[in-house]
């Protein structure tokens, strides 16, 4: 540990916050363009899950995001973001970026009320910061 490195005194990693904006979706929370694409926050502890899958033959490319249920939703807790390999679910990647929970459990609903399943497209890029996954919101649809 570093004196006054800002992850000794418990402030979040700039770099592992996660990217998007409210910008981006309409008033009803529909992405305005198809290259919409949220950053996952909170990734840095799963850099070597996230490395296995990036090195994986077949990458996943949906990502899982459970929707909160009422009461959690209240205590405005942390939305997890999971990625499927196949039929079957990888260990958590990150969070949803706080803020932003709002959007990913619009597109939740709509994917519900299509009758699609909780699958959300997803590419798992590279950072100066390590491997961290971004959601294609814009492409969710």
């Amino acid at each position: 540990m570093v004196i006054g490195d800002p992850r000794s005194s418990g402030a979040p990693d700039r770099h592992d916050a996660g990217t998007g904006s409210l910008a981006d979706y309409t008033y009803n929370l529909f992405p305005r363009f198809t290259s919409v694409v949220l950053r996952v926050a909170g990734s840095t502890p799963f850099q070597s899950e996230l490395r296995e899958l990036h090195e994986s033959p077949s990458p996943p490319h949906e990502a899982f995001v459970e929707r909160r249920p009422p009461a959690e939703d209240r205590v405005d807790a942390p939305m997890p973001v999971r990625l499927w390999i196949g039929s079957e679910l990888s260990g958590m990647v990150g969070y949803v970026p706080r803020g932003l929970e709002a959007p990913v459990d619009a597109c939740l609903g709509r994917l519900s009320d299509r009758g699609k399943g909780p699958r959300i497209p997803c590419t798992i890029v590279s950072t100066r910061h390590g491997l961290r996954v971004e959601l294609g919101m814009g492409r969710a649809y």
